[in-house]
Protein backbone atom coordinates (compact mmCIF):
# COMPACT_ATOMS: atom_id res chain seq x y z
CA UNK A 1 0.00 0.00 0.00
CA UNK A 2 2.76 2.38 0.82
CA UNK A 3 4.51 1.73 -2.46
CA UNK A 4 1.30 2.40 -4.39
CA UNK A 5 0.80 5.68 -2.52
CA UNK A 6 4.28 6.84 -3.42
CA UNK A 7 3.75 5.92 -7.03
CA UNK A 8 0.46 7.81 -7.19
CA UNK A 9 2.12 10.85 -5.69
CA UNK A 10 4.85 10.66 -8.27
CA UNK A 11 2.28 10.40 -11.05
CA UNK A 12 0.47 13.48 -9.77
CA UNK A 13 3.74 15.40 -9.66
CA UNK A 14 4.60 14.44 -13.23
CA UNK A 15 1.13 15.45 -14.39
CA UNK A 16 1.51 18.79 -12.69
CA UNK A 17 4.77 19.34 -14.50
CA UNK A 18 3.14 18.55 -17.82
CA UNK A 19 0.16 20.82 -17.19
CA UNK A 20 2.22 23.75 -15.92
CA UNK A 21 3.08 26.03 -18.87
CA UNK A 22 6.72 26.95 -19.25
CA UNK A 23 7.79 30.38 -18.07
CA UNK A 24 7.21 32.89 -20.82
CA UNK A 25 9.01 36.22 -21.04
CA UNK A 26 6.84 39.25 -20.29
CA UNK A 27 5.57 41.07 -23.32
CA UNK A 28 7.24 44.47 -23.79
CA UNK A 29 5.07 47.31 -22.58
CA UNK A 30 3.76 49.71 -25.18
CA UNK A 31 5.49 53.09 -25.12
CA UNK A 32 3.87 55.94 -26.94
CA UNK A 33 7.20 57.66 -27.53
CA UNK A 34 8.52 54.56 -29.31
CA UNK A 35 5.67 54.60 -31.82
CA UNK A 36 6.45 56.33 -35.15
CA UNK A 37 2.79 57.37 -35.33
CA UNK A 38 3.36 59.61 -32.33
CA UNK A 39 6.03 61.60 -34.14
CA UNK A 40 3.88 61.71 -37.26
CA UNK A 41 1.17 63.33 -35.14
CA UNK A 42 3.68 65.83 -33.75
CA UNK A 43 4.66 66.93 -37.26
CA UNK A 44 1.02 66.99 -38.38
CA UNK A 45 -0.15 69.20 -35.51
CA UNK A 46 2.85 71.50 -35.95
CA UNK A 47 1.87 71.80 -39.61
CA UNK A 48 -1.80 72.32 -38.80
CA UNK A 49 -1.38 74.84 -35.97
CA UNK A 50 1.02 76.88 -38.08
CA UNK A 51 -0.43 76.60 -41.57
CA UNK A 52 -4.10 77.15 -40.87
CA UNK A 53 -3.80 80.26 -38.65
CA UNK A 54 -1.19 81.69 -41.03
CA UNK A 55 -3.52 81.31 -43.99
CA UNK A 56 -6.36 82.85 -41.99
CA UNK A 57 -4.16 85.73 -40.85
CA UNK A 58 -4.55 85.14 -37.11
CA UNK A 59 -1.65 86.83 -35.23
CA UNK A 60 -3.16 86.19 -31.79
CA UNK A 61 -4.56 82.71 -32.22
CA UNK A 62 -1.55 81.24 -34.04
CA UNK A 63 1.08 81.42 -31.23
CA UNK A 64 -1.49 80.37 -28.63
CA UNK A 65 -2.51 77.17 -30.39
CA UNK A 66 1.11 76.46 -31.30
CA UNK A 67 2.20 76.89 -27.68
CA UNK A 68 -0.53 74.58 -26.42
CA UNK A 69 0.36 71.90 -28.97
CA UNK A 70 4.11 72.08 -28.35
CA UNK A 71 3.66 71.98 -24.58
CA UNK A 72 1.28 69.02 -24.65
CA UNK A 73 3.40 66.90 -26.97
CA UNK A 74 6.60 67.74 -25.11
CA UNK A 75 5.00 67.03 -21.73
CA UNK A 76 4.25 63.41 -22.67
CA UNK A 77 7.90 62.24 -22.75
CA UNK A 78 8.98 64.67 -20.03
CA UNK A 79 6.45 63.27 -17.55
CA UNK A 80 7.75 59.79 -18.36
CA UNK A 81 11.32 60.89 -17.71
CA UNK A 82 12.29 60.48 -21.37
CA UNK A 83 14.23 63.67 -21.98
CA UNK A 84 15.80 62.51 -25.24
CA UNK A 85 12.39 61.81 -26.71
CA UNK A 86 11.21 65.22 -25.51
CA UNK A 87 14.14 66.81 -27.32
CA UNK A 88 13.21 64.98 -30.54
CA UNK A 89 9.58 66.11 -30.20
CA UNK A 90 10.59 69.72 -29.69
CA UNK A 91 13.08 69.67 -32.57
CA UNK A 92 10.57 68.07 -34.94
CA UNK A 93 7.89 70.59 -34.00
CA UNK A 94 10.06 73.69 -34.38
CA UNK A 95 11.66 72.56 -37.66
CA UNK A 96 8.22 71.83 -39.10
CA UNK A 97 7.03 75.22 -37.92
CA UNK A 98 9.92 77.05 -39.60
CA UNK A 99 9.47 75.16 -42.86
CA UNK A 100 5.74 75.87 -42.99
CA UNK A 101 6.25 79.57 -42.26
CA UNK A 102 9.02 79.80 -44.85
CA UNK A 103 6.98 78.11 -47.59
CA UNK A 104 3.79 80.06 -46.89
CA UNK A 105 5.62 83.38 -46.71
CA UNK A 106 7.39 82.64 -49.99
CA UNK A 107 4.20 81.66 -51.80
CA UNK A 108 1.47 83.63 -50.02
CA UNK A 109 3.21 86.66 -48.52
CA UNK A 110 0.11 88.80 -48.00
CA UNK A 111 -1.84 86.21 -46.02
CA UNK A 112 1.19 85.27 -43.93
CA UNK A 113 2.03 88.90 -43.15
CA UNK A 114 -1.41 89.24 -41.57
CA UNK A 115 -0.51 86.43 -39.16
CA UNK A 116 2.53 88.36 -37.86
CA UNK A 117 1.88 91.30 -35.50
CA UNK A 118 2.39 94.43 -37.64
CA UNK A 119 3.64 92.06 -40.31
CA UNK A 120 3.50 94.48 -43.25
CA UNK A 121 5.42 97.19 -41.40
CA UNK A 122 7.96 94.64 -40.19
CA UNK A 123 8.46 93.29 -43.71
CA UNK A 124 9.10 96.78 -45.10
CA UNK A 125 11.54 97.59 -42.28
CA UNK A 126 13.33 94.29 -42.82
CA UNK A 127 13.84 94.93 -46.52
CA UNK A 128 14.94 98.49 -45.75
CA UNK A 129 17.56 97.12 -43.35
CA UNK A 130 18.81 94.74 -46.04
CA UNK A 131 19.37 97.54 -48.54
CA UNK A 132 20.30 100.53 -46.37
CA UNK A 133 21.81 99.12 -43.18
CA UNK A 134 19.30 100.74 -40.82
CA UNK A 135 18.68 99.11 -37.46
CA UNK A 136 17.37 95.57 -37.80
CA UNK A 137 13.71 95.72 -36.72
CA UNK A 138 12.78 94.01 -33.45
CA UNK A 139 16.42 93.34 -32.64
CA UNK A 140 18.34 94.00 -29.44
CA UNK A 141 19.47 97.38 -30.75
CA UNK A 142 16.07 98.46 -32.07
CA UNK A 143 13.88 97.09 -29.26
CA UNK A 144 15.98 96.13 -26.20
CA UNK A 145 13.00 96.09 -23.84
CA UNK A 146 11.14 93.66 -26.06
CA UNK A 147 14.11 91.30 -26.18
CA UNK A 148 14.55 91.41 -22.39
CA UNK A 149 10.84 90.67 -21.96
CA UNK A 150 11.21 87.73 -24.34
CA UNK A 151 14.10 86.26 -22.35
CA UNK A 152 12.22 86.65 -19.06
CA UNK A 153 9.11 85.16 -20.63
CA UNK A 154 10.94 82.04 -21.76
CA UNK A 155 12.86 81.52 -18.51
CA UNK A 156 10.34 82.52 -15.84
CA UNK A 157 7.29 81.64 -17.92
CA UNK A 158 8.50 78.09 -18.52
CA UNK A 159 9.30 77.60 -14.84
CA UNK A 160 5.95 78.78 -13.44
CA UNK A 161 3.64 77.27 -16.07
CA UNK A 162 5.13 73.91 -16.95
CA UNK A 163 6.46 75.36 -20.19
CA UNK A 164 3.22 76.84 -21.54
CA UNK A 165 4.09 80.53 -21.23
CA UNK A 166 7.69 79.97 -22.26
CA UNK A 167 6.60 78.04 -25.34
CA UNK A 168 4.41 80.99 -26.39
CA UNK A 169 7.46 83.23 -26.55
CA UNK A 170 9.44 80.46 -28.26
CA UNK A 171 6.96 79.71 -31.04
CA UNK A 172 6.37 83.41 -31.58
CA UNK A 173 10.08 83.91 -32.16
CA UNK A 174 10.25 80.89 -34.46
CA UNK A 175 7.32 82.20 -36.53
CA UNK A 176 9.06 85.53 -36.96
CA UNK A 177 12.32 83.82 -37.89
CA UNK A 178 10.66 81.77 -40.64
CA UNK A 179 8.81 84.85 -41.89
CA UNK A 180 12.01 86.93 -41.91
CA UNK A 181 14.07 84.27 -43.67
CA UNK A 182 11.49 83.87 -46.43
CA UNK A 183 11.07 87.63 -46.85
CA UNK A 184 14.79 88.22 -47.25
CA UNK A 185 15.15 85.22 -49.55
CA UNK A 186 12.39 86.32 -51.93
CA UNK A 187 12.83 90.11 -51.86
CA UNK A 188 16.58 90.61 -51.50
CA UNK A 189 18.58 89.27 -54.46
CA UNK A 190 21.39 88.29 -54.40
CA UNK A 191 22.43 87.42 -50.87
CA UNK A 192 18.94 87.12 -49.48
CA UNK A 193 19.18 83.41 -48.76
CA UNK A 194 22.29 83.74 -46.62
CA UNK A 195 21.11 87.00 -45.09
CA UNK A 196 17.90 85.31 -43.99
CA UNK A 197 19.79 82.78 -41.89
CA UNK A 198 20.49 85.45 -39.24
CA UNK A 199 22.81 83.23 -37.13
CA UNK A 200 22.49 85.41 -34.02
CA UNK A 201 18.76 84.82 -33.95
CA UNK A 202 19.12 81.12 -34.64
CA UNK A 203 21.48 80.75 -31.67
CA UNK A 204 19.09 82.65 -29.42
CA UNK A 205 16.15 80.46 -30.42
CA UNK A 206 18.20 77.32 -29.77
CA UNK A 207 18.99 78.65 -26.30
CA UNK A 208 15.30 79.35 -25.70
CA UNK A 209 14.38 75.82 -26.78
CA UNK A 210 16.83 74.19 -24.39
CA UNK A 211 15.76 76.33 -21.44
CA UNK A 212 12.10 75.68 -22.20
CA UNK A 213 12.77 71.95 -22.13
CA UNK A 214 14.69 72.19 -18.87
CA UNK A 215 12.52 74.64 -16.94
CA UNK A 216 9.21 73.00 -17.85
CA UNK A 217 10.17 69.86 -15.95
CA UNK A 218 9.66 70.84 -12.27
CA UNK A 219 5.90 71.29 -12.62
CA UNK A 220 5.45 68.46 -15.12
CA UNK A 221 7.39 65.94 -13.01
CA UNK A 222 6.69 67.47 -9.58
CA UNK A 223 10.39 67.50 -8.79
CA UNK A 224 11.74 70.80 -7.48
CA UNK A 225 15.22 69.82 -6.29
CA UNK A 226 17.42 72.32 -8.10
CA UNK A 227 20.55 70.39 -7.25
CA UNK A 228 19.27 67.32 -9.08
CA UNK A 229 18.58 69.28 -12.24
CA UNK A 230 22.02 70.85 -12.18
CA UNK A 231 23.62 67.45 -11.61
CA UNK A 232 21.54 65.43 -14.10
CA UNK A 233 21.13 68.02 -16.84
CA UNK A 234 24.17 70.19 -16.44
CA UNK A 235 25.08 69.93 -20.12
CA UNK A 236 21.64 71.05 -21.28
CA UNK A 237 21.67 74.00 -18.88
CA UNK A 238 25.20 75.02 -19.85
CA UNK A 239 24.74 74.68 -23.61
CA UNK A 240 21.39 76.48 -23.63
CA UNK A 241 22.68 79.35 -21.52
CA UNK A 242 25.81 79.76 -23.65
CA UNK A 243 23.78 79.71 -26.87
CA UNK A 244 21.41 82.33 -25.51
CA UNK A 245 24.16 84.65 -24.29
CA UNK A 246 26.22 84.31 -27.48
CA UNK A 247 23.14 84.92 -29.60
CA UNK A 248 22.22 88.08 -27.69
CA UNK A 249 25.78 89.40 -27.78
CA UNK A 250 26.05 88.80 -31.53
CA UNK A 251 22.70 90.47 -32.05
CA UNK A 252 24.09 93.68 -30.58
CA UNK A 253 26.62 94.20 -33.39
CA UNK A 254 26.50 91.47 -36.05
CA UNK A 255 23.38 92.55 -38.00
CA UNK A 256 25.18 95.62 -39.33
CA UNK A 257 28.23 93.64 -40.41
CA UNK A 258 26.01 90.93 -41.85
CA UNK A 259 24.17 93.48 -43.94
CA UNK A 260 27.38 95.07 -45.21
CA UNK A 261 28.83 91.73 -46.27
CA UNK A 262 25.70 90.52 -48.03
CA UNK A 263 23.98 93.68 -49.22
CA UNK A 264 23.14 93.70 -52.93
CA UNK A 265 25.56 95.77 -54.98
Amino acid sequence: MQMNFSRNGSDHHEAAEVLTPPNQPDKPRYKLTSDPVFYTMVAFFAFLTTGLPALLGQPTFMPIIQAVGLTVFTAIPLRAGERRHAFVVMLLWLVTQIVVMFVLTSTLPVQTARAIPDGFDYRNELVTWAYTGDLLPRSMAAAPLGRVLEVVGVVVGSLVSGGLVGSWFLVRGVDLFGFSAATLTTQVVPGGVVMGLMPWRLLTLCGYAGLFLLLAQPILTNRWAIGNYIKEQRNLLLISTVLLIVGLVLESFLPGLWQQMLTPG
